[in-house]
């Protein structure tokens, strides 16, 4: 061993640390064109960023400070275990992506009087065949049934909320459907039924069973919401996996680059551990999920937090991130609020009068929002989360920092956007776009910052995060991103693997 080398090797036990036996390989083949003591003191840096301090130097940290460097592909030997570096799994095998739904060419509406009323209609038509698959709920009635039944008569129907009062121990439901209103009184004495409606909001089509009171006032006994039947999801045959990005927002001041920039390096292969490398060769697809930038004038005082403040020099700037995902990967790409695309709900695509570059960049697979997809067999539902924040503020016991639970609710309301005329716009469509018609075996979402994962009956949900830190807008609003985290889905398991590149 040099004299070089046992100096390096003796700063970093000096420093507190241990060294892995692949990390001293990884840093005798990095440094072979004789940059070794600048990358130890980065090496020590990097180290000294992690939270909790590890214990001893892996592989993965000295990939990471060799990049800081951009020293990382350029001296690296080819890895004894093969990862990373010739033919890759994912790359010999077929694509196999399917669109199965993209309101792309589908959207124009006028506003009008009539445009509300169909779009409503078709709201609560699709619901209601929900309900009507259901055997508990097929034999549903009408809201004038119920009315006139007599005193204690039962009466069961499906009804959209018109409106929500709670007045004391009691909550009272302004409910409708194509023949009569009525109200409906939930109390608590009825603990079960009570919560479900404190949950409910207004625009909900719902399921009620009900008693007739003395007077025009029904008295729920049994409130059913839409649901997803609990079920077993598809799996591919292969172990093959979806990298789920969304939330980029490049042009931000605040965009992780360095971050991002090590996810792709890590898609092409060039860092990660040996396991993490192992998952990358399986990449087939890359799922991104809205705003791939940060967009112009979306939220009061954003001329702030730009670092550049020009949407077309955004996405040429975006295209060249897009462009090094690796060819032979596929790409899915759908907008989100801080795209150049129209604000309301449901999106088209991203035009390319913008996102050119983007577009222009590789082969890209570009839908609208909500979209969806089957991967190898594989169902996705594809949703950027503009109407999360709507769900949050208002039903009670939800948290931002929870978001699998947030699109919990969305799955057993079988809607993405429940209430409408909220912080979220909805054009008045013909048809609801929104309404959850399918049961997807994945659901995912971004929007909020916050990554997570979790099973609700069978479907896998995901939250993929951001790639930008906190800006001036969100530490206003009370809001604290987790950035910085990839969530990789195992098509074959459906099992979801979180990746740290902070």
């Amino acid at each position: 061993m040099s004299d070089e080398r046992r100096k390096a090797i003796g700063t970093i036990l000096e420093a507190g640390f241990q060294m892995e036996s692949d990390a001293f390989k990884a840093l005798m083949e990095v440094s072979s064109a004789g940059r070794l003591d600048p990358l130890v003191k980065e090496v020590l840096r990097v180290a000294g960023t992690v939270e909790p301090r590890p214990a001893s130097i892996s592989r993965d940290l000295v990939l990471r400070a060799a990049e800081h460097l951009d020293i990382s592909g350029k001296n690296m030997e080819t890895d004894q275990s093969g990862l990373g570096h010739g033919r890759r799994f994912a790359e010999d095998l077929e694509s196999r992506l399917e669109v199965v739904s993209d309101p792309t060419g589908k959207l124009g509406t006028t506003g009008s009087f009539d445009d509300f009323l169909r779009y409503f209609r078709s709201r609560f038509d699709k619901m209601s065949l929900l309900f009507r698959q259901r055997m508990d709920t097929r034999n549903a009635g009408t809201i004038s049934d119920a009315l006139s039944g007599g005193s204690n008569g039962r009466g069961q129907f499906i009804c959209m909320v018109l409106d929500k009062r709670e007045k004391g121990d009691r909550i009272f439901l302004t409910v409708d459907d194509y023949e009569d209103e009525a109200t409906v009184l939930v109390g608590q004495q009825n603990p079960t039924q009570y919560e479900i409606a404190r949950k409910i909001v207004r625009d909900q089509v719902i399921y009620i069973q009900a008693r007739k009171s003395a007077g025009p006032l029904l008295v729920a006994e049994n409130i059913v919401l839409p649901e997803i039947p609990d079920r077993k999801p598809a799996h591919a045959n292969d172990e093959i996996y979806a990298t789920l990005i969304s939330d980029v927002h490049v042009g931000s001041k605040v965009f992780l680059e360095d971050e991002f920039r090590r996810v792709l390096s890590w898609l092409k292969g060039d860092i990660g551990t040996p396991n993490q490398r192992e998952v990358a060769e399986r990449v087939k697809y890359v799922l991104i999920g809205g705003d791939l930038v940060d967009g112009i004038g979306v939220y009061p005082r954003q001329e702030v937090d730009l670092a550049v403040p020009d949407i077309y020099e955004q996405y040429r700037l975006a295209a060249k991130f897009v462009s090094e995902i690796p060819e032979y990967m596929d790409v899915v790409l759908i907008p989100g609020n801080h795209d150049a695309v129209r604000q309301a709900l449901p999106q088209p695509a991203i035009p390319k009068d913008f996102a050119g570059p983007v577009y222009d960049s590789r082969k890209i697979t570009s839908l609208g929002d909500p979209a969806e997809v089957r991967l190898h067999g594989v169902h996705f539902l594809l949703y950027h989360g503009t109407s999360l924040m709507d769900i949050l503020s208002g039903v009670p016991g939800l948290d931002y920092q929870r978001p699998v639970e947030v699109m919990e609710y969305q799955l057993r309301a079988r809607h993405l956007s429940p209430e409408y005329g909220k912080m979220t716009p909805i054009g008045p469509e013909q048809e609801d776009f929104l309404v959850v018609e399918r049961v997807p075996d994945v659901f995912t979402s971004g929007h909020i910052h916050v990554s997570g994962a979790g099973v609700y009956r069978g479907t896998t949900i995901v939250n993929s995060g951001a790639w930008q830190g906190q800006t001036d807008y969100q530490k206003r609003m009370g809001l604290i991103p987790k950035p910085g985290i990839l969530p990789v889905v195992n098509l074959k398991t459906l099992e979801v693997k979180m990746i740290n590149f902070q």
